[in-house]
């Protein structure tokens, strides 16, 4: 397929682009401190950061505190991915409420599959010192580390406060709790902590509400595999947006400013969805979806990343594509609209889809 090659062939030369700066030393290093001697050991607290969790329920929503001593802010260097955080810099640590296997501890090489984690929700304890090498061009890799970052004092302390979300699929053995271990694949055996936590899965008194599925739009046939699958990334919908296991993308009702008789206006939904690829290379984000009826045609707008990898730093509105339905007066509810995208596209690594068929759009109000 056109589309996927277009945008495949940029992701390499992505890569090859960083590799290129990472041989030529444009990537710089400071040198490594003396290590002070370090005995990791960490503690989970209520939300309040001050009562112990102990073996309270925590249900879906809740927060807990995990205060950490005794980290090393100079551990970790070598070992690890190049990426986000370049070799020699330490990589730091992962904080994550999870399902883990018995055998879960990455110096013992238990697989990935072992720690069942939500990733957006895990904390990395990196210092500020650690986080300021990280590389900010020609690739932003410090925003990639800083959405997560939590800072790491040079006395090895730190305080994260972690969501508790349980994963979809655990280990049949699986224990919940917050673990610690080397972050971006760094392996430590003395940051490898456990704490049990008593998770109920029945709803409670912070469990999220679902958002109604106002608005279903796919974006393009093929776009989710395209992110999951070639990219290694991920498609997650927030704040009235949902992502549905096929992918399809979906966006509550926020207003409807619709004339009864003629049908013009706009009907406006709410919620965001975010695009990424691994190591968040690419990040865009699209956001409060419009459906606009006018007489020059029907349209669907919505706020769109501004650049390939800002997310939703910097946004604007745009036509993303126009629908093959006309305005029609006391009319509520469409089902799978054809849609064409509109050319050109924002961000630039949409634009291979510029002018060629979306995926159907569904929505009522």
């Amino acid at each position: 397929m056109a589309i996927r090659t277009d945008i495949t062939a940029g992701i390499r030369r992505i890569g090859i682009t960083l590799a290129g700066a990472l041989t030529l030393g444009t990537l710089v290093v400071a040198p490594a401190t003396a290590q002070p001697v370090v005995h990791p050991d960490i503690e989970v607290f209520a939300a309040d950061g001050v009562t112990p969790l102990g073996d309270t329920p925590v249900h879906e929503g809740d927060t807990v505190v995990v205060r950490g001593t005794g980290f090393d802010p100079e551990a970790n260097r070598t070992g690890g991915l190049p990426l986000p955080v370049p070799p020699g810099v330490p990589h730091g640590t992962f904080v994550s409420f999870g399902g883990f296997s018995e055998h879960w501890r990455p110096s013992e090489d238990a697989p990935t599959e072992s720690r069942a984690t939500v990733r957006s929700t895990n904390a990395w304890v990196l210092s500020e010192r650690a986080l300021n090498q990280v590389p900010d061009r020609p690739f932003d890799m410090r925003r990639t580390v800083r959405q997560q970052w939590v800072p790491l004092a040079d006395d090895g302390s730190f305080a994260a406060t972690i969501t508790i979300d349980a994963p979809e699929t655990v280990p049949d053995d699986a224990r919940y709790g917050i673990y610690t271990f080397g972050a971006a694949d760094a392996v430590n055996a003395e940051q490898e902590l456990a704490v049990p936590v008593n998770f109920d899965p029945s709803p409670g008194p912070n469990a999220p509400v679902a958002p109604s599925q106002d608005l279903v739009w796919g974006f393009a046939p093929g776009y989710s595999d395209l992110v999951t699958g070639t990219t290694q990334g991920s498609v997650v919908g927030s704040d009235g947006a949902s992502v549905r296991d096929d992918g399809t993308m979906t966006f509550e009702l926020s207003e409807a400013r619709i004339d009864t008789t003629t049908g013009f206006g706009r009907i406006e939904y709410r919620g965001t969805v975010v695009s990424f690829t691994r190591f968040h290379l690419l990040e865009i984000a699209l956001a409060n979806p419009w459906i606009e009826f006018t007489a020059d045609g029907t349209y669907l707008t919505a706020e769109s990343s501004t650049g390939d990898q800002v997310g939703t730093d910097s946004m604007s509105r745009v036509t993303l594509a126009r629908l093959d339905t006309p305005a029609e007066g006391g009319r509520t509810e469409w089902s799978d609209v054809p849609a064409q995208f509109a050319v050109p596209l924002q961000p630039t690594v949409l634009l291979p889809y510029s002018g060629q068929a979306a995926s159907p759009v569904s929505f009522h109000f």
